[in-house]
């Protein structure tokens, strides 16, 4: 349910040769294959002399496509404007925190910076400065990695890393004519490759007028041609300066909050009503969606017009993504004008929730108020934060946003630090693939399951630890899910994992968006037992939501013990037809009932009925 609305909008400049002339031989050398590369673009004087850019063009994202506008200045002041029509955003650094406005005209000051971006920020300055081009660097390791072809040419590969972070660069440039082909860059979840193309000259400087960018998360593309591009302008440093925000688009009822809202809280989600165009439905509240999302299907019923189509990340992997203008919609004691959304597909996904779901709150709702979460009683309030006052005995949590997400130091069994995605929209919390792998989680005994977010469904295990601690509370004995199939680690992510409603459900939570800050405090049930699965069997409404499916039965379980196999039809439970016992949610609570429980079943497999007996058991 995540990064849809992630558009990488930093326009890679790269800037190498033209020149025709042909390598004399073959060279092993980095840093004398650098020289050349440097030579043939201008001459590392005349790069390092370049200060400050303007760089204007056109951008081209899947269907969509419109113009980007960007604007550097040493050492790391920026400001990107990109407009794709139906989605405009514009973001920036001004050299001491980064902001972001996004379609809806919300700005999001970014001041409290986590390691990974204090880091990188390091890292970017010295590359800017062609550190790395020094071989007597302390910082920067560069090093030949043979030959290779990209765009169909052979390619002299040099990879730059750095002692500072896990980071690394690889180029691979043209062993003919010294210009770069591709640009490999590594920076946790952000990685992607870049293919320059269309050289020409512009005061004294090489300089590629054609991008085309490919996201490793996503693969989705994206490619920027440059109309006009700009060496050492003067800016203003007011450019570089957050914008004005633009007006409220939402109001409260009754003066500056609405409290006590009730939800609903099912299988580790919050659902709460929403009305849209005079109908109600259920919605998701969800931290770690960067823009808010309505499924396709009630688009439709809706009649909104939908545009583009994107890749975007979610849960088990890639997710279609269009666009819209959500009319009008309120909640309890708050009413919000039209708002831009994406629009994903979310019919699997709600056979699986067992709950008709049609959209998700993300950060386009979120951002607004601070929002309180008291689990155990299942109530939510906003409130505006101009005027909210935190009094409690809750310990304060600085966040990192990043991408219009929260992210917040933890640490797992005592010994694994780090920062963590603090996300209301995830069911459990789970630990990143490739640091699963690494640190020997992938290996430990489990229960192995099915899930499904926005993006696939996918093949996880969950674990028993022993312990998380997060803003001095320690949460005992907490199941961590983990996918550690196909886990390339090589990769270094910023983020540990993921911090999800089974840890979140012991707590009180304040989401403070505007002043970068989480509060918990401990809720009615802290560290107290909460119902859970005894019996292996996961299950999901069929097509036509009249009959009840088994999805996956987990090996070693009670549900595989008795029987039960991938695509049994639940014909009755101890003597009652299934239509009668509440539907899927509610089958679902029968198997979190005590140990040692048991169920007479009759399911239909392939044209016969079979009968099952299950004894619900630990499964840990």
């Amino acid at each position: 349910m995540k990064h849809w609305s992630r558009i990488i909008i930093t326009l890679l400049i790269m800037v190498a040769s033209c020149t025709l002339a042909v390598a004399q031989g073959n060279l092993n050398d980095p840093y004398e294959i650098l020289s050349r590369h440097f030579k043939a673009g201008g001459g590392l004087d005349r790069l390092k002399a370049e200060n400050s850019t303007y760089v204007e063009g056109t951008l081209a994202v899947a269907s969509m496509k419109g113009t980007i506008k960007s604007w550097t200045q040493k050492p790391d002041l920026q400001r990107t404007e990109v407009d794709l029509g139906i989605l405009k955003i514009i973001q920036g650094d001004n050299g001491g925190s980064a902001w972001a406005l996004d379609s809806n005209g919300k700005l999001q000051k970014i001041t409290k910076e986590d390691e990974a971006t204090i880091k990188r920020r390091e890292v970017k300055r010295r590359m800017t400065d062609y550190e790395y081009a020094d071989p007597k660097s302390d910082v920067f390791s560069v090093i030949f990695a043979g030959t290779d072809k990209a765009n169909d040419r052979d390619c002299y590969v040099v990879k730059i890393t750095n002692n500072i972070n896990e980071d690394s660069q690889t180029l691979f440039i043209n062993s003919a004519t010294f210009l770069l082909e591709k640009s490999a860059t590594f920076q946790g979840e952000e990685s992607m490759d870049s293919y320059p193309g269309d050289y020409r000259k512009v005061e004294g400087l090489m300089v590629p007028f054609y991008n085309k960018e490919v996201a490793r998360l996503t693969g989705q593309e994206q490619v920027v041609t440059v109309t006009t591009y700009v060496s050492n302008p003067t800016i203003e440093p007011a450019l570089f300066e957050p914008p004005e925000e633009g007006g409220k688009d939402f109001k409260f009822v009754e003066g500056d909050r609405s409290e006590n809202i009730p939800f609903q809280f099912i299988g580790n989600h919050l659902f709460l009503p929403v009305v849209v165009g005079c109908k109600e439905r259920q919605w998701v509240l969800d931290t770690g969606a960067e823009m808010s999302a309505i499924s396709r299907k009630f688009a439709q019923e809706l009649g909104l017009r939908m545009e583009g189509d994107m890749k975007g990340a979610g849960a088990g992997g890639t997710v279609a993504v269009s666009f819209t203008t959500l009319p009008s919609y309120s909640i309890k004691g708050i009413d919000f004008k039209e708002q831009k959304v994406a629009v994903i597909d979310m019919v699997e996904l709600n056979r699986m929730l067992g709950i008709e779901v049609v959209g998700i709150l993300g950060f386009d709702f979120l951002s607004r108020f601070v929002a309180r979460v008291d689990y155990a009683n299942e109530l939510v309030s906003f409130y505006d934060p101009k005027t909210f006052e935190y009094v409690g005995e809750g310990t304060k949590l600085d966040v990192h946003i990043k991408g219009q997400v929260f992210e917040v130091s933890a640490t797992l069994d005592g010994r694994h630090s780090g920062t963590w995605l603090f996300d209301l929209g995830a069911s459990n919390v789970s630990l990143e693939a490739a640091y699963a792998v690494r640190e020997g989680y992938a290996n430990r005994k489990g229960v192995v399951g099915l899930g499904r977010g926005a993006g696939q469904t996918f093949e996880s295990k969950s674990v028993k630890c022993d312990s998380i601690q997060i803003a001095g509370f320690s949460v005992s004995q907490p199941k961590v899910g983990l996918i550690s199939v196909g886990a390339d680690t090589a990769l270094v992510a910023d983020r540990i994992g993921i911090l999800g409603n089974s840890l979140f459900r012991n707590f009180v939570v304040y989401c403070d968006y505007a002043h970068e800050l989480v509060v918990l405090e401990k809720g009615a049930m802290f560290n107290q037992p909460w119902p859970e699965d005894h019996s292996g069997l996961q299950l999901m409404w069929d097509t036509a939501w009249t009959a009840i499916e088994v999805l996956f039965v987990s090996p070693g379980t009670p549900a595989e013990k008795a029987g039960f196999k991938i695509g049994d039809v639940l014909r009755s439970i101890n003597g009652i037809d299934v239509k009668y016992v509440g539907g899927v949610i509610a089958v679902r609570k029968m198997l979190t009932e005590n140990v040692g429980a048991r169920y007479d079943f009759v399911v239909g497999r392939g044209g016969q009925e079979n009968k099952l007996k299950l004894t619900l058991a630990e499964l840990y």
